[in-house]
C-alpha cells in the first residue's frame, strides 16, 4: 500500500542556493514511488530472470498485489501498465477522476547523489479510511500474508490499515517515508520497521546520531521496541543497515562489491529496493517457518546495491538470481560517460 508517481528528476552539477538559478545537465521521466519500487523489487526478488520468457503465474510462489491511486490522465494508465507488465497484480489500484497522478519532483546533484525531493500526492490522497476496513481491502480484494506501507497516502488511512491488519492478525512492515508521526499505540501493530537515519532520528525523538555510534542506534530502536515493534532496521546508506530484534542486534556492512552509476539510486530507489528485498526475504523464510533478520537485511544491501549500478527506476531492480553478481563489471567507463 503506497505511493505511485511519475518521477521528474533534473540532474545537476550542484544544487542551487535559496533563490539562484542553475543551468542543469541532464533530465528524467520515469515511473517510480515507493509502493511501486517496493512492489516491483518483491515480485522480482523472489523469482529469477524470465529473460523475456511468458511469466508464469506461480501460484506456490510470492504474489504481489499493489493497493493505491492513480489519477485519470496522460500517467495514470500507463503507470498502471507498467506495474502490470512487471508481475504486479493491480486489481487494488483505482483510477481518480479530477485528479492528478502523483509526482515526485527531483533534483539531483551528479557526483555526490545528494539529493532534494518534492512530492505531489495528487490522487494518492483521495484514499479515504473508510475504504480499508476489511482484510480483503488491504489487498486490492484478496486478504494478504504481509501488508507493506509507506506514509505517501494519507496518514489517517494508513493509521486505519493498521488497526484493520491487526484485527485480522495480517503482519504489517513499515516504511515511514515521508516522515510522519503515527499515534503511538499503532506501533505495536508493526512487525518491521525500516527507516533511514534521518527518519529514525526524528520519529524517535532522538539526537541525529554518528553512524558510526552503535549505542546511538541501539538507543533508537530500544524506544521503538518499547513501543511494540518486533523488528527494527535503520539503514545507514553506504555504511550499510543496522538491525535490531529479540534475538539481538547488529550491522550489516554494505555491499562492496558494486560500481555506483546511477547517484540518485544512492538514496531514494536505494532505500525502496531494500524495503522490496527484506521484505522478500522475511515472505520466503516465513514460508519455511524460518526468521533470520541478518540474512533478510544482508539480501536488502545486496538487492540495493545492484539498483545503483544501473540506470533507470523500477525496470532497473534486479532479479533474484541477479543479486550476488555485479551487472557492470565491464564497460565502466562507456556506461559512466552514458550517464
Amino acid at each position: 500500500m503506497g505511493g505511485i508517481t511519475r518521477d521528474l528528476a533534473t540532474i545537476t552539477d550542484r544544487l542551487p542556493d535559496d533563490g539562484e538559478t542553475v543551468v542543469a545537465s541532464g533530465f528524467t521521466e520515469q515511473p517510480g514511488g515507493k509502493g511501486a519500487s517496493a512492489a516491483v523489487a518483491c515480485y522480482r526478488l523472489t523469482r529469477p530472470n524470465p529473460k523475456g520468457l511468458p511469466q508464469a503465474d506461480d501460484e506456490n510462489g510470492v504474489r504481489v498485489r499493489i493497493v493505491g491511486a492513480v489519477g485519470a490522465d496522460e500517467f495514470g494508465g500507463p503507470m498502471k501498465d507498467n506495474l502490470l507488465s512487471c508481475g504486479v497484480n493491480v486489481d487494488g489500484v483505482r483510477v481518480i477522476e479530477g485528479q492528478a497522478t502523483a509526482v515526485n519532483n527531483i533534483i539531483l546533484e551528479k557526483d555526490s547523489g545528494a539529493n532534494r525531493i518534492m512530492q505531489y500526492p495528487g490522487a494518492a490522497y483521495a484514499l479515504e479510511s473508510t475504504e480499508f476496513v476489511t482484510p480483503e481491502s488491504l489487498g486490492g480484494g484478496v486478504a494478504p500474508d504481509l501488508l507493506i506501507s509507506q506514509l505517501e497516502i494519507r496518514r489517517d488511512t494508513v493509521e486505519q490499515a493498521l488497526r484493520t491488519a491487526n484485527r485480522a492478525e495480517i503482519e504489517v512492515m513499515m516504511k515511514p517515508s515521508p516522515a510522519f508521526f503515527l499515534l503511538t499505540p499503532l506501533y505495536r501493530m508493526i512487525s518491521h520497521l525500516i527507516m533511514n537515519e534521518s527518519e529514525a532520528s526524528l520519529l524517535s525523538d532522538c539526537s541525529p546520531v554518528d553512524s558510526e555510534n552503535e549505542n546511538g542506534w541501539s538507543q533508537i530502536a530500544e524506544y521503538f521496541h518499547n513501543l511494540g515493534v518486533n523488528n527494527v532496521v535503520i539503514t545507514l546508506g553506504e555504511k550499510g543497515a543496522y538491525y535490531s530484534n529479540e534475538g539481538g542486534a547488529s550491522y550489516v556492512e554494505a555491499e562492496k562489491n558494486c560500481t555506483v552509476l546511477d547517484t540518485s539510486g544512492a538514496g531514494y530507489h536505494y532505500r525502496d529496493s531494500f524495503v522490496g528485498a527484506y521484505a522478500a526475504s522475511y515472505i520466503e523464510q516465513k514460508q519455511k517457518g524460518e526468521w533470520d533478520i541478518e540474512a533478510a537485511v544482508r539480501y536488502g544491501c545486496k538487492a540495493a546495491a545492484r539498483v545503483i549500478e544501473h540506470l533507470g527506476c523500477l525496470h532497473k531492480i534486479p532479479w533474484a538470481d541477479e543479486v550476488d553478481a555485479p551487472r557492470y563489471a565491464k564497460d565502466i567507463e562507456e556506461t559512466q560517460q552514458l550517464v
